[in-house]
């Protein structure tokens, strides 16, 4: 063979609730690559899920409904899933689909009361009441809650959990131009509004 390795490539069961496949080397070198289950995804990025869906939706008992949801929909689809997919980003795409669609159905339920809200931004010259840091979160989170849909889960995809534009774009099906313009509209928004107490 002139000095290089043969390979075999087999997959077989390594025990009840592992399987993986297993490369053979001609100099029987073994190495083993196991395949990661849907728990072993879960444990993984269970918690950046569920912060996320807190993020969306603002409180608690809709933060659970979307995780649940989202974990549900995940499974389903889990055997259906490349090997090689980024799980994260596959999550975060299911929990912002999900917000999204239940976000629409919302809105088709409640379009006569949204038209009557509108957004008032803050006089960013006012600077006599001199607000508390906390304060001004809390009205900076309010504002953001506000934006359009895609623009609000731009921002917080971006500014919390520190995702690539790529990643967005992905997970808003759109291209990595329009989640960069999602972001920049929802921050100049924002600027706009708290001007420079932000």
């Amino acid at each position: 063979m002139g000095g290089r390795s043969r390979w075999i490539v087999t997959v077989q069961s390594l025990s009840s609730n592992e399987t993986g496949l297993i490369v053979e080397a001609s100099a029987s070198t073994v190495l083993t690559m196991p395949c990661l289950s849907f728990d072993d995804v879960l444990e993984r990025h269970q918690r950046e899920i569920y912060r996320f869906a807190l993020h969306l939706t603002r409180n608690h008992p809709d933060a659970d409904d979307l995780y649940q949801e989202t974990l549900i929909k995940a499974y389903r689809a889990f055997g259906r899933l490349d090997r090689d997919a980024n799980h994260r980003a596959w999550l975060y795409r299911i929990a912002t689909n999900t917000f999204l669609s239940g976000k629409r159905k919302l809105n088709r339920i409640d379009s006569l009361d949204a038209a009557g809200e509108t957004i008032t931004p803050i006089d960013p010259t006012d600077h006599a009441s001199d607000l508390e840091a906390k304060e001004l979160l809390r009205q900076v989170e309010h504002f953001v809650s506000r934006l359009p849909e895609k623009q609000r889960v731009a921002l917080i995809l971006r500014k919390y959990h520190e995702m690539s534009y790529g990643d967005i774009a992905m997970n808003l099906k759109c291209s990595e131009a329009a989640a960069r313009a999602n972001v920049h509209e929802a921050l100049r928004k924002v600027k706009n509004c708290f001007g420079d107490r932000f």
